[in-house]
């Protein structure tokens, strides 16, 4: 069953039907969210790793709670904001493990006839996050 949430992150009080399927999620074991990191979404369940973009201002060991959440839900019923879900139905936290950076990465710039060819070698680095908690509390 599907609920669209109508108390979005800008109101503080919920309606009766997105209450109602809180309760209903609630008696559910596993969770799953789609929620944005750095301005991406990403579907996470618990005990996940989750590789995005740097994430500058954090470090290693840090917990973070995750609060752009768009859609929260279990194998029977799903709670989808509008356009997040308020932050006072969940509990969604994740730790930094580690800053990598990717393979290598060669870029060729070349004009054809002109003598002009460039290799550019270059490193993303990113965050890996692993999430400690996913759960749906009474609001």
């Amino acid at each position: 069953m599907i609920c669209r949430a109508l108390s979005s992150a800008t109101h503080s009080t919920l309606d009766a039907t997105t209450l109602s399927c809180v309760q209903k999620l609630r008696d559910q074991l596993r969770y799953y969210a789609v929620t944005e990191i750095a301005g991406r979404p990403y579907l996470i369940t618990q005990n996940d790793k989750v590789i995005v973009n740097r994430l500058r201002d954090v470090k290693v060991g840090d917990v973070l709670k995750l609060d752009r959440v768009r859609e929260i839900g279990s194998k029977d019923h799903t709670l989808v904001g509008e356009p997040y879900v308020q932050d006072t139905i969940y509990d969604i936290q994740a730790t930094v493990l580690e800053h990598t950076k990717s393979k290598l990465i060669q870029i060729v710039k070349k004009k054809r006839r002109k003598n002009y060819k460039r290799t550019i070698e270059h490193k993303q680095t990113h965050t890996v996050l692993r999430i400690s908690k996913v759960d749906v509390v009474q609001p």
